[in-house]
């Protein structure tokens, strides 16, 4: 595995980078990468402020391997984003310079930062907000793939979001674009969002490769991910993890998924789909109940069908409501002693505090662990799996 490089607070000085300090005022650091920091950053003629990327590519922090990786890597970025400029759920590239020790590359500036660190703060997200998050992104993906682009590297760590909630989706540092009639066989990306096929094609030379489909597996390991709080594949030893993702194994356990819809359930399992011919495209996904049920309808536009419709779903809440509420224990201080877990309220709020003490999520289990989440911050490429016994 490449050792990691990372910018320092430094700026880089005037001469190296006139062309881009000319244009641009950088501000304080919002961000980090592998070999990168993110600055945000204020042009000086307009005012706006935006976010720019600063990529180091001197020959004294890499080798020389690694130098012509980072800069191939960061050209073949740069065209596959000025490809897709414009969508409304993809990160825009504004700018772009290259001096002799650095590359900068700027962005809009998304201001709520990444989904995964809202995740981190809400521990768990309504299906109502995940409903939202996971159209926009499904829709991105259906973008990319109608240019025959594979992201790779889809996670909450890619995901931005601005100052209303809506997201965008970014890093196209591992993306690449299909050539007709031709697979993917490189092993790279992040582990606990690797599609089965993506092993596979690493410890069989006779595999076929992979394809788009692999983006439509991140999604549904991202949409459980939203709604449980934690992956659905995880494991302390990452070969064993590797193993449960390969075949397919995951729970909807409880308590997390107690109260979530039986229509959110079948997505998910309709996504992950060990066989990448039966998992769903984005296309279908968009189509699935969980998005169709709930798309927006004209208003001006009255229909007795549906006002008929709307009346038996509200009735049919009320009465599950008033059903809930005549079962519910009352929260004494003898249920909060026997099983403070079981009641939601009070585990989100356990988590929260848990987190903001220790810096990360306690661990309650073998198959449930939201500190693997923070196992997924950095990309790496996996090295070796050909000697992983199956």
């Amino acid at each position: 595995m490449t050792k990691d490089i990372v910018v320092g607070d430094e700026l880089p000085d005037w001469v190296g980078a006139k062309e881009f300090y000319q244009k641009y005022d950088p501000k304080e650091v919002i961000g980090r990468g592998v070999s990168s920091v993110v600055r945000r950053c204020v042009h000086r003629h307009t005012g706006q402020e935006l976010a720019v990327k600063i990529i180091e590519i001197t020959a004294e922090k890499m080798t020389a391997q690694q130098l012509e990786e980072v800069k191939s890597s960061t050209l073949k970025e740069i065209h596959l984003l000025n490809m897709v400029k414009g969508h409304p759920s993809i990160i825009t590239l504004i700018d772009s310079y290259e001096s002799t020790t650095f590359i900068f590359l700027v962005f809009d500036l998304m201001r709520r930062g990444e989904l995964f660190d809202y995740l981190t703060e809400k521990v768990t997200l309504s299906e109502k907000e995940t409903r939202s998050i996971m159209r926009a992104l499904l829709e991105a993906v259906q973008y990319l793939h109608s240019l025959n682009i594979v992201h790779r590297d889809l996670k909450p760590e890619n995901i931005l979001l601005d100052d209303h909630g809506h997201i965008k989706l970014s890093d196209f540092g591992f993306s690449v674009q299909l050539e007709p009639g031709k697979n993917l066989r490189e092993l790279c990306g992040t582990p606990g969002y690797l599609a089965p096929e993506i092993l596979k094609c690493s410890m069989d030379e006779m595999h076929p490769g992979y394809g788009k489909e692999v983006d439509l597996w991140a999604c549904g390991v991202i949409l459980f991910t939203l709604l449980a709080g934690s992956p659905p594949f995880w494991h302390r030893k990452q070969m064993l993890m590797l193993r449960l993702i390969m075949e397919g194994r995951y729970q909807f356990s409880s308590p997390e998924w107690d109260d979530r819809s039986d229509t959110v359930k079948d997505l998910i399992s309709r996504l992950l789909v060990v066989d990448s011919a039966a998992r769903l495209t984005a296309e279908q996904a968009l189509a699935h109940p969980f998005f169709r049920q709930y798309q927006k309808e004209d208003v001006r536009l009255f229909s007795p069908r549906k006002t008929f419709r709307v009346l038996i779903v509200s009735v049919l809440a009320c009465i599950r409501m008033y059903s809930r509420y005549r079962r519910v224990r009352p929260l004494t201080r003898e249920v909060l002693a026997r099983d403070p877990y079981s009641i939601r309220g009070v585990r989100k709020l356990i988590d929260g505090c848990a987190f903001r003490i220790y810096g990360h999520w306690v661990k309650k289990g073998e198959q449930q662990n939201r500190a693997a989440l923070f196992q997924n911050t950095a990309k790496i490429m996996l090295l070796g799996l050909e000697d992983f016994e199956t």
